[in-house]
């Protein structure tokens, strides 16, 4: 009989969650530099890096997923 791949595999789910835990930590780290760093010639580079892991961790949380907050926040 063959095995169900319609639902995840705990494997799977555990990985995903060490992912998002991974990004929101990413995430927490880069929101730290930008808020007290902020004359740092890096600056620019955290922000950009700061959206796109944004992005990433929605996309994973839902597929269909949009940052419910606002750009500037």
């Amino acid at each position: 009989m063959a095995a169900d791949t319609s639902t995840p595999s705990l494997e799977a789910g555990a990985e995903l969650e060490r992912t998002l835990d991974r990004l929101e930590a990413r995430m927490e780290a880069l929101q730290f530099s930008l808020r007290t760093l902020r004359t740092s010639p890096r600056f620019q580079l955290w922000w950009h890096d700061l959206r796109e892991t944004r992005e990433t961790w929605f996309r994973l949380v839902d597929t269909g997923g949009q940052d419910p907050t606002p750009e500037g926040s």
